[in-house]
């Protein structure tokens, strides 16, 4: 988590002190005109004060006209100035409902959710890329729910026929005298459809988390105990070296204890996938700035930069090290991540190529 806040602090500082951005050319172009007019200004103000003062210096001092002459220069750089402050000012809040539509494109962009983008009072240029970017979105959804649906019915519809199939070849192999290549060739098609079955059964699944409701009924759950239960039954039956690091002060959260074990138990069996026997899996229970943390590590081979964008994508394969012969069908982490955001928290990872991955789930406490 610390490697994580560091990598988000710079990330923050990058995006305040953007040289790139047309806010900062901007100023840098502001700036830059008003020094050099002020610079003018105040050499040809000089000249000018001085050729004035000079026709009437039969009538002062040289120390009065030093000092009315500085005195009027001086006011005329704080004019400039003035002027130089109020041009930056105007050029910050004329910028300003870019940074906000910036802002809310990249929030939509992850979560399309958040609240609307309010269009009042705003240039027509912005509200056009509003509206367009909102249009664009609706779109998204649109084309997501046909294509959910889609996966649905066709899941629902091939599950019974492929179910016989598979029942009818697993009594086959029972009962008919084969030859080697015979039986052979009947438990590689076995193989495949019982593979298949499963697919189609993430395939359910994944429809079911996309159009579960928000609203049903939640539980509160005292975390600590409920993490350690499910790695110390995994550790019992599928991977002996499971360290916990779970905190010693309660941490309770509200969610669905159904779904909450379906995410950590597909969390740990995904670790345990990607990990040699010998190594160990490593999970942690913390809580920080109100929320609870929990973190599944493995000592796998990482995921390349490049994939760990993609990689709650249906269907989204990274191979060498996360290849067909794993076992996966491509949609377990795709109904992880809706699960985990459906009971309002997040899911992101830290991976390293050569070092292993940490698969971070994020959830609101609950006050006591």
């Amino acid at each position: 988590m610390n490697r994580l806040g560091q990598v988000s602090n710079g990330q923050n500082r990058r995006k305040r002190f953007d040289f790139a951005s047309l806010q900062f050319r901007l100023a840098v172009t502001v700036i830059g005109i008003c020094a050099i007019a002020i610079a003018i200004y105040q050499q040809l103000s000089h000249w000018s004060i001085q050729t004035v003062l000079m026709m009437y210096s039969d009538q002062l001092t040289e120390a009065q006209f030093l000092t009315i002459s500085s005195q009027l220069v001086n006011l005329s750089l704080i004019v400039m100035i003035g002027m130089t402050i109020a041009t930056l000012a105007v050029t910050w809040l004329l910028l300003r409902p870019v940074n906000q539509l910036q802002h809310w494109i990249q929030t939509t962009a992850t979560n399309s959710q958040s609240n609307p983008f309010t269009t009042r009072a705003m240039p027509s240029e912005i509200r056009a890329v509003a509206q367009a970017w909102s249009e664009t979105l609706s779109q998204k959804a649109a084309i997501k729910q046909q294509q959910r649906q889609f996966i649905s019915n066709v899941a629902h519809e091939l599950r019974s026929p492929l179910s016989v199939i598979y029942g009818y070849l697993q009594r086959t192999v029972k009962r008919i005298p084969m030859s080697p290549s015979q039986e052979e060739s009947l438990k590689m098609v076995t193989e495949e459809a019982e593979r298949m079955t499963l697919i189609l059964q993430d395939l359910i699944d994944l429809a079911r988390a996309e159009s579960l409701d928000v609203s049903l009924p939640q539980e509160p759950l005292i975390l600590n105990e409920f993490v350690r239960n499910i790695a110390n039954m995994r550790g019992k039956f599928d991977h002996p070296n499971i360290q916990l690091e779970i905190s010693p002060i309660p941490i309770r959260v509200q969610a669905r204890r159904d779904h909450l074990m379906q995410v950590l138990d597909h969390l740990i069996e995904n670790a345990i996938r990607y990990s040699q026997p010998d190594l160990p899996i490593v999970i942690q229970l913390t809580q920080e700035n109100g929320c609870a943390v929990i973190q599944v590590s493995d000592r796998g081979e990482g995921i390349p930069q490049s994939d760990q964008v993609l990689i709650f994508e249906p269907f989204h394969r990274i191979d060498p090290s996360r290849s067909r012969a794993t076992g996966g069908t491509g949609l377990g982490l795709a109904i992880v991540k809706i699960l985990v955001e459906k009971m309002g928290g997040t899911l992101s990872l830290d991976s390293e190529p050569g070092i292993g991955t940490t698969f971070i789930v994020t959830l609101p406490m609950l006050r006591s």
